[in-house]
């Protein structure tokens, strides 16, 4: 083999944690994200209810743990759970500005994981894949930025509207969720 041909060679990098199966540093990488949203979702939350039980912070290892779950439904259950721990906490018919910050790192988090799911324990993205999904998540960020600005305006107000508001607004998180299902942001051969 030739010095060029040597140069061509990929070499890949893999961890192991314990007798588990090799996890490629593309799929730990996507990992840390998932636990980095979380993060910013719970300090988000612990900054717009004033505080929270510690055992909340335990959530954060959650995706560290399910890692090679990434294509079940166990991502979206935990997501539903941390969801239900804001409407729980918050005080009812409460607005909290914290609720940009903790909707980007719901959005990072639940795309790292949905971009672990796009390929095997041991495959890596490529930076056009990683590049995609980038902009797919900061898309649906700013879709959380009007969606706040009206929260803001509708909050506290006792107007006939907000029952309408919850069905535009889980509509058009049905339409979000088919476009991704049925369009996910792969890798084009």
């Amino acid at each position: 083999m030739s010095g060029r041909d040597r140069r061509r060679v990929r070499v890949r990098r893999a961890v192991h944690f314990g007798a588990g199966p090799e996890w490629s540093l593309s799929q730990v990488g996507a990992t840390v994200a998932a636990m980095g949203g979380v993060a910013v979702y719970l300090a988000s939350l612990s900054l717009a209810v004033g505080g929270f039980d510690a055992v909340w912070w335990a959530l954060v290892l959650l995706p560290l743990l399910t890692m090679a779950w990434a294509g079940s439904a166990a991502p979206l259950v935990y997501w539903a759970l941390l969801l239900y721990g804001w409407f729980n906490l918050a005080p009812a018919g409460s607005f909290s500005w914290w609720s940009l910050p903790a909707a980007a790192g719901c959005v990072v988090g639940h795309a790292a994981t949905a971009l672990s799911a796009s390929s095997p324990p041991a495959g890596s993205f490529t930076s056009l894949t990683a590049r995609r999904w980038a902009r797919h998540t900061g898309l649906a960020f700013a879709a959380a930025v009007p969606v706040a600005v009206l929260a803001r305006l509708l909050a506290g107000r006792p107007l006939g509207l907000v029952p309408a508001a919850y069905v535009i607004g889980l509509g058009g998180v049905a339409v979000g969720l088919w476009v991704v299902r049925t369009s996910p942001p792969v890798e084009r051969e």
